[in-house]
């Protein structure tokens, strides 16, 4: 995947958060690192809305996330 080759330890680090990751969650973390839109990602993917929408709630579990703590930011701190 190209965000691999630019942020060679992102990968890493999301896995050492929770390891049982599934391939659409690590997309899902990627498109969200480069600050994408649930619409923007919703028409790369060509999912629906409400799709990118329940995997970013999952992903928010997945990962310990509060829904008071911004997923982006955290992202991008990985």
């Amino acid at each position: 995947m190209w965000v691999k080759n630019v942020h060679k330890d992102f990968y890493d680090k999301l896995l050492e958060i929770n390891p049982n990751l599934i391939l659409s969650e690590i997309k899902l973390a990627a498109f969200l690192r480069l600050n994408l839109s649930s619409k923007e990602i919703s028409s790369i993917t060509g999912q629906s809305l409400e799709s990118i929408k329940m995997g970013r709630y999952r992903l928010r579990k997945k990962l310990g996330i509060k829904d008071t703590e911004n997923m982006v930011s955290l992202l991008l701190n990985l």
